[in-house]
């Protein structure tokens, strides 16, 4: 609530918190003045307020006109954010129209102005003497109906506390107005927050069946690395994705503090796993002797995420969901092949997540099943851990095919092998046989419960189970001679190939 005595300035810090999900990527904070809410935003102003106000304009990236946007193309930026910089402007109607000429489709115009209500008009005592104009939200909307197609997601008042705005965000859509904002709003919200590559989202995603029979609406705060393979997950209602440092981790718990005031139930799951069971280097407990940190850390992963957000716990609900095109897809594809068909993911996320002997072990399939297929998994960068093979019996698809292509390959296929990765914890549950090579987790910690699954472990490797993040290079993961890590080096071909038979045998016996 506006008054003569309460503080006025700084006032896109009011909304900080609220603007996060419209203002990853690359956007422009216009008239930004001495402040900018977050470091990555591009800050625009003229610093008339230094001689006005003898306000510095000190958090600007560059000095412009925000009227007039030449400098950007149309469609470059993912947002443009505005905190009371419209009511300063004579033409406000073609200001709107150039800031939503920058911004992309799917992109957002988010808005923070003073509320005609709430904040003295023009000649009012207390009043902006630099003000043009008087803005009710209706106002705003009128505006807008000349600029494009948007989508209305936000329209809020704000009056309370040192408040005395409203607070309206635009998506851009390809066609049409609409006002999503006016939609029925959920009587039970939870967010559920989990940054963290693949497998880390998709262990979080089994507490989500729960969330859900209990009646919750669910957003799911995640970042780009992990967003695709919960995308379709049909338990999730909304998905918030965060870039790697939009909100600075220095600023996290108070982000975090902000959501438990918006919803009736936040779980956070961030480093439940990695630094809790799976410590850091920066943590106490991966200093302890090796009996210690495994006496704490030898827990279950998936278990340890129900309890933490008290939902009951039986058997994991880790799934991929493929969409039926993908489900399609995958069928044609593996209708190409005569045989038993192996998908291998090659890697995990750390180093000590590459195994040595694939190629003995492809050998000694096509020896033995020789109408077999065997797919090679993985992301950009890794394309050199699949050998030399040609093209025939065996699939070289790393960094061909994406993520959803080849976990939705996986499920169809006869067998899945590989280390402790997204793909193997993304068919958990599936009927199909999965061989996972362990480097840093035991059977209890990853998979105890999962469906017609071979745990194959290290042998005789002192360091073995360690429980540790390696973020560090090799400073505390211990390294074979050979350039790899000994606990990989130590499960021999034979190992893992014996754990596949199983299912190879059984997919021959059904043929």
């Amino acid at each position: 609530m506006w008054t003569a005595e309460n503080s006025q300035g700084a006032e896109s810090l009011k909304i900080k918190w609220d603007i996060v999900p419209y203002t990853r990527g690359t956007g422009l904070d216009l008239g930004c003045g001495p402040v900018k809410p977050f470091p990555h935003f591009i800050g625009i102003d003229n610093n008339v307020d230094a001689n006005i106000f003898n306000s510095e304009a000190s958090a600007r990236s560059l000095t412009a006109n925000c009227e007039k946007l030449k400098i950007f193309a149309n469609e470059s930026m993912d947002f443009v954010f505005s905190s009371h910089l419209l009511e300063h402007i004579h033409d406000w109607e073609a200001a709107l129209k150039e800031w939503w000429r920058v911004i992309k489709v799917g992109g957002y115009l988010v808005l923070y102005l003073p509320h005609a209500s709430h904040y003295p008009r023009i000649g009012q005592p207390g009043s902006n003497p630099d003000h043009k104009h008087d803005f009710l939200p209706a106002d705003i909307t009128r505006g807008m109906e000349g600029a494009g197609c948007w989508d209305l997601a936000v329209n809020e008042d704000r009056n309370e506390g040192d408040e005395y705005s409203f607070f309206q965000v635009y998506r851009k859509e390809a066609q049409g107005h609409q006002e999503s904002w006016k939609n029925a709003r959920p009587d039970k919200k939870v967010a559920v927050i989990r940054y963290g590559a693949f497998g880390d989202c998709l262990q979080t995603a089994s507490v989500l069946p729960g969330l859900k029979r209990a009646g919750y609406h669910v957003t799911f705060f995640c970042t780009p690395r992990g967003v695709d393979v919960i995308r379709h997950d049909p338990h999730i209602d909304n998905i918030v994705i965060q870039d790697e440092e939009q909100v600075p981790n220095h600023e996290l718990s108070d982000y975090f503090q902000h959501l438990a005031k918006k919803f009736d139930k936040v779980v956070n799951m961030c480093e439940t796993v990695e630094g809790v069971v799976l410590p850091m280097s920066k943590r106490a407990h991966f200093h302890w002797p090796k009996e210690a940190r495994h006496t704490v850390c030898n827990v279950n992963y998936v278990e340890l995420q129900h309890k933490i957000a008290g939902v009951p716990y039986t058997q994991p609900e880790v799934r991929f969901y493929p969409t039926e095109q993908e489900k399609a897809w995958a069928l044609a594809e593996k209708a190409k092949c005569k045989g038993p068909v192996i998908a291998w993911a090659l890697t995990g996320s750390a180093m000590h997540k590459i195994w040595p002997y694939v190629d003995a072990v492809i050998a000694a399939i096509l020896k033995d099943h020789p109408q077999a297929t065997i797919a090679l998994l993985g992301a950009n960068g890794e394309e050199a851990l699949q050998g030399e093979w040609e093209e025939g019996p065996v699939w070289r698809r790393v960094g061909i095919w994406s993520i959803r292509e080849s976990m939705s390959f996986a499920q169809v296929a006869d067998v899945v092998v590989g280390p402790e990765t997204g793909i193997l914890n993304g068919m958990a549950m599936e009927p199909n046989r999965k061989v996972v090579i362990l480097s840093h987790s035991t059977n209890e910690n990853l998979t105890r419960d999962w469906v017609n699954t071979k745990a194959v472990e290290p042998v005789g490797v002192e360091c073995y189970p360690c429980h540790r993040l390696h973020l560090d290079g090799w400073k505390y993961c211990n390294r074979h001679t050979e350039g790899l890590a000994v606990c990989q080096r130590s499960i021999g071909p034979y190992m893992v190939y014996d754990a596949m038979e199983l299912g190879l045998e059984k997919q021959r016996i059904a043929a």
